[in-house]
């Protein structure tokens, strides 16, 4: 059993770091036999993850162990009985890919990368709240309306299936430079304005700048402040930053502006991202940066943020259930 495992633990790493996911986001299995397979753990780093937090489950659902199952599993249940030639599946948060999915069409592929999809173009499947019978369905009708092996998801990122877990990730990568293209081409947004000069403070550090001191003095419960000077988040500065991608509602909230009850605060020439540690803050700049991407996608088509209560419910659950899992 541990060479099954072996591929998923490393293949995790190699996915966090290729920053096609972040901290515990986003998961990973591998077929095991006609009806079960091997899944990464909910709430655990992959950096520490290790082959025994490796959870089986068949399609029933059942699955046993000390650790909880992603809670995606059922998403890799309705693949691997859809496809048999499924062996192993990912779903990663990737920045451009998350982005583009609010974009309300579908990306042309030239011809090698669509011979490598299975499809002419990268599809996107409808909305549906995370881990929901919603969301499967509409993956599971967008797959067999396409054919594609790698699929968007609205407002959440990428799944993608094959055989070969190297040629998966090398896959993913291929996709997300496609994506970004897309995107810049689209918004005239490159690389340098998503990039800001960035500057991280703890509490009893040296030198704070008065900014941070204000914001330590006003929010006790934060160890670590990360400002960012990025042209790309301070074009929100006045609007605020609304939620278009699920980590961000889950982690953040509804929107992100001035207030100093949100981890994410605007000032005049940064934004501030707030955390219990450094870790903790540079999770919030990361999912910040990408839903920005999403935004300025959503604004040239149209496309509405995240349905207040869909948003309520995922930061609800994620503060009360999710992050008290990832702490232990």
């Amino acid at each position: 059993m541990s060479e099954e495992k072996e591929p998923i633990i490393e293949t995790a790493r190699e996915l966090l770091a290729d920053r096609l996911v972040a901290r515990t986001w986003g998961n990973l299995s591998r077929r095991v036999g006609a009806d079960r397979y091997l899944i990464t753990p909910s709430g655990r780093d992959y950096e520490t993850m290790q082959p025994s937090d490796l959870v089986e489950v068949d399609f029933d659902g059942k699955w046993s162990g000390e650790l909880k199952p992603s809670g995606e599993r059922g998403l890799h249940t309705a693949i691997y009985r859809e496809r048999s030639d499924a062996q192993f599946i990912i779903h990663t948060h990737q920045p451009y890919a998350s982005a583009m999915s609010l974009a309300g069409e579908s990306l042309e592929l030239d011809a090698e990368l669509a011979e490598r999809v299975g499809s002419a173009i990268l599809p996107t499947a409808d909305y549906g709240l995370p881990s929901t019978k919603k969301l499967h369905k509409a993956v599971l009708e967008t797959l067999r309306a396409t054919g594609a092996r790698a699929i968007l998801m609205r407002g959440h990122g990428a799944v993608l299936f094959g055989d070969d877990p190297a040629e998966l990730v090398d896959l993913a990568k291929e996709l997300e430079a496609v994506c970004r293209q897309r995107f810049e081409d689209l918004t005239g947004v490159t690389a340098g304005a998503v990039k800001g000069h960035v500057r991280r403070f703890v509490r009893d550090g040296f030198s704070l700048p008065p900014q941070v001191v204000h914001i330590f003095m006003r929010r006790e419960d934060a160890g670590a402040v990360i400002g960012d000077d990025s042209p790309l988040l301070l074009e929100f500065r006045e609007t605020g930053l609304k939620a278009y991608l699920d980590d961000f509602s889950q982690l953040i909230g509804l929107q992100a502006g001035k207030s100093f009850a949100n981890d994410v605060i605007f000032g005049r020439k940064a934004v501030y991202f707030l955390g219990a540690d450094l870790d903790e803050a540079e999770a919030a700049r990361e999912v910040s940066i990408k839903n920005a991407l999403a935004a300025k996608v959503a604004l040239a088509f149209g496309e509405k943020p995240l349905p207040k209560l869909d948003g309520t419910i995922m930061h609800v659950v994620y503060k009360l259930k999710y992050s008290k899992l990832k702490d232990s």
